[in-house]
């Protein structure tokens, strides 16, 4: 697989829009006031306890469930005008930065960025991927209804999905084994 056929035309100026988004909002969670820190915080360690007590393949298909299901409702939320996907980059954007800091406030930067990079390399593309078809469903959308499309939205609904289970679903069972690894071990 190439990166021309991963990022096909019709979501490119979407991934450039969502990774702007995504690095503004992670920049911003590493400079985050300290309430907010607490909240994130917070978040996370509750994701990490519906952790605790999995292991090997109950952990692997609980990641991999917990992200597919997301990043599903990302993609196909996309038709309500690509809101959801655009708030859903930057809140993941957010508390990524917010977690990073706080780890490299504790281990240094090099450190937290060798944490976070792993399993961070094939899931935030995948997140990323699934909302620009998001966003691409969102307008489409608008466009059909102000008559400028004349495509049915179920054929864009259907590109999305297939391009969704031939780029995102095989980066997200990568990804869910990349973090079990370094759960377990």
């Amino acid at each position: 697989m190439t990166l021309p056929s991963i990022f096909d035309r019709t979501i490119k100026p979407y991934i450039g829009i969502l990774v702007s988004i995504f690095v503004a909002s992670f920049l911003a969670g590493t400079v985050a006031p300290v309430p907010l820190q607490k909240e994130a915080a917070e978040a996370f360690k509750y994701l990490a306890e519906e952790y605790q007590g999995l292991s090997g393949g109950a952990l692997f298909f609980y990641i991999l469930s917990h992200n597919l299901m997301a990043s599903i409702l990302i993609l196909y939320s996309g038709v309500l005008f690509g809101i959801i996907p655009i708030l859903s980059i930057g809140a993941n954007g957010v508390l990524l930065g917010v977690l990073y800091r706080q780890a490299a406030e504790g281990i240094g930067y090099s450190k937290a960025a060798l944490m976070v990079l792993p399993h961070g390399v094939f899931e935030i593309p995948a997140l990323l991927i699934a909302a620009s078809y998001g966003l691409w469903l969102g307008v489409m959308a608008v466009r059909r209804m102000r008559g400028k499309e004349s495509t049915l939205l179920r054929f864009h609904i259907g590109h999305a999905s297939r391009r969704y289970l031939a780029v995102v679903f095989p980066l997200l069972i990568v990804a869910a084994a990349i973090e079990t690894a370094l759960i377990v071990f």
